[in-house]
């Protein structure tokens, strides 16, 4: 599931044709029945990173938009003491920056709605447990090692492939967002 979380995540800021495969051939990639066509997206998905790291080895600007589904999940992952794997917490996480996303106005439903279904198809989770509390997520977000300048910045999406880092979002968004995630 760490892999596949991974995959969907570069799916989503740089490939909008991995995504399509990744709709169409999902099911088949989570129980690995088909090696040719996991080993295919496991390379686009290094590829892209390594495309990204390359062009900005320091992580001044670009490289940012690796963090795609990682404030959330970082925090997730924190707050119960790192009983959710890495790729699960960022699933979860990418569930709410699709949602801030389109909260903010910035990405159609139907793009935030396909991306949750391949999420989905992937057996990834998209909400956090109940048993988690908002306001430790919160806590944790606040901790986080990227926050600079006291803001949490959010890597958010205008549409499949067009990723973009976002430092100004209300609290108060924030806070619906976990509770939407909790639900």
């Amino acid at each position: 599931s760490n892999g596949l979380a991974e995959i969907v995540k570069c799916a989503v800021i740089d490939d909008p044709g991995l995504l399509e495969l990744l709709e169409d051939r999902g099911e088949i990639l989570r129980t690995g029945d088909d090696p040719h066509t996991l080993l295919d997206v496991v390379t686009r998905a290094g590829e892209i990173k390594k495309k990204i790291v390359e062009i900005d080895e320091k992580e001044q600007g670009l490289r940012r938009i690796l963090n795609f589904g990682h404030t959330i999940g970082h925090a997730v992952e924190a707050a119960v003491a790192y009983a959710i794997p890495h790729g699960e917490a960022v699933s979860i996480g990418m569930a709410g920056a699709l949602s801030l996303s389109e909260r903010l106005g910035h990405l159609p439903t139907t793009d935030r709605e396909r991306i949750l279904a391949v999420l989905k198809r992937m057996d990834l989770p998209v909400r956090m447990p109940l048993s988690l509390s908002q306001e430790g997520v919160m806590a944790k977000m606040e901790q986080d090692k990227k926050k600079a300048g006291g803001v949490v910045h959010f890597v958010l999406l205008k549409r499949p492939g067009m990723p973009f880092v976002n430092g100004g979002i209300p609290v108060e968004r924030i806070r619906e967002t976990l509770a939407a995630l909790r639900t």
